[in-house]
């Protein structure tokens, strides 16, 4: 399993299609994959078209997470034309649920090792992802409609106290690769207030639940290791709301 994460986000000023990385097989990555936030951008999935990116890697270190970020502007040279940056090293200090990143015919965890959590006040990372059974029997109506509840979430997050960020990745049109959501908060409190409090998020879980919007989810929640760069404008210890 994996103990980091690099993660990578990059912001462009117009629309921009999803290249592929330049070397597929990484010794330094158990997992690695370009993700577009094309909902954000009035498109679809399908698309991969969008103004935000990522490229999320999953390690086994974090000298190989690091191996990865400093590799990267051979393996995805267009992410220089972006506007703004950000690149982390992030270490998981809770995970539940299942996720086919590591083992696409066998998902499951992704995690084995945590960190302590951190201090209240300290800026925090969180992924969430969701994923389907493939094949016959698939729904894409149900996957549509758990989609269409990550967007009315989004749209409630407006103006959530110390929330800095919040983006929903694909990484394939045709959810081969399990979707993710990267939230970036001010501090871990602020996530926790809002995660177990009243409104959208609360009401969209507690369908999941009863009618199983998805085949497996996952959220994790992440410590910031050492970064560079910026994410709409501020360094971590300077997000906000």
């Amino acid at each position: 399993m994996a103990s980091h994460v690099s993660l990578q986000l990059a912001r462009f000023d117009g629309l921009r299609r999803v290249e592929p990385i330049a070397e597929p097989v990484l010794g330094d990555a158990l997992f690695h994959g370009i993700g577009a936030d094309a909902r954000a951008s009035g498109g679809v999935p399908e698309s991969r078209e969008a103004f935000n990116f990522v490229v999320l890697g999953l390690h086994d270190s974090a000298d190989a997470a690091q191996r990865f970020l400093t590799s990267s502007p051979g393996l995805v040279p267009w992410l220089g034309d972006a506007v703004e940056r950000w690149n982390a090293i992030l270490e998981p200090f809770r995970h539940h649920g299942t996720a086919n990143h590591l083992n696409p015919d066998e998902p499951g965890p992704l995690f084995d090792t945590f960190v302590p959590p951190p201090a209240p006040d300290e800026p925090i990372v969180v992924m969430t992802s969701v994923g389907y059974r493939l094949g016959p029997g698939f729904d894409p109506a149900r996957a549509d409609a758990f989609s269409e509840g990550v967007m009315a979430v989004r749209a409630s997050m407006t103006a959530v106290s110390g929330l800095h960020s919040q983006q929903s990745f694909s990484f394939s049109g045709n959810r081969e690769v399990d979707g993710v959501t990267v939230t970036t908060w001010a501090s871990f409190d602020a996530m926790r207030a809002w995660a177990y409090g009243m409104g959208t998020h609360r009401i969209l879980l507690d369908r999941h639940r009863g009618e199983g919007m998805a085949d497996r989810t996952s959220f994790t929640r992440l410590r910031i290791v050492r970064s560079d760069g910026t994410w709409y404008g501020a360094e971590p210890e300077h997000w906000v709301s």
